[in-house]
């Protein structure tokens, strides 16, 4: 993929799986902003697919 495409495969995975997470809200409720972010990050399939994307990118 090229870099265009890699840029418009991550902005549709946030735009049809991240806005209005219910988890994310949930999480960043009951423990905090930091804790939210790690959770999408670590343990999320949309931020694991999302860190892929990242190193194409790199």
């Amino acid at each position: 993929m090229d870099r265009k495409q890699v840029i418009e495969k991550v902005g549709s995975l946030l735009d049809t799986y991240c806005n209005g997470c219910f988890l994310i809200h949930h999480h960043r409720k009951e423990y905090g902003k930091k804790y939210a972010q790690s959770f999408c990050i670590k343990n999320c399939t949309v931020g694991i697919e999302l860190q892929k994307y990242g190193r194409e990118l790199s």
